[in-house]
């Protein structure tokens, strides 16, 4: 027995493209730099080095350029794309 899966399309998906700079996203994170000195506080006392982690950190940020993201939600949807 085979499955067969049917879906309905009744309306269809308007889309939007949003370009988001890699600058803009990281002036977005900035207020997270106030947390900084909380940050290296509980590295140090998990005996985690702080300076790794902020590499860690960073590789991760660095990783999201180039990523799309779609949101969709009925008959709209919303593709993003970090530059």
């Amino acid at each position: 027995m085979t499955g067969c899966n049917k879906f309905r399309k009744d309306r269809p998906q308007k889309r939007y493209s949003v370009g988001v700079p890699f600058i803009l996203l990281l002036f977005l994170l900035s207020p997270l730099v106030v947390l900084t000195p909380i940050a290296v506080v509980a590295c140090l006392l998990a005996r985690i080095d702080p300076f790794e982690a902020g590499r860690l950190l960073w590789n991760v940020l660095r990783a999201l350029r180039g990523t799309d993201v779609e949101i969709a939600q009925r008959d709209r949807a919303v593709a993003l794309h970090i530059s």
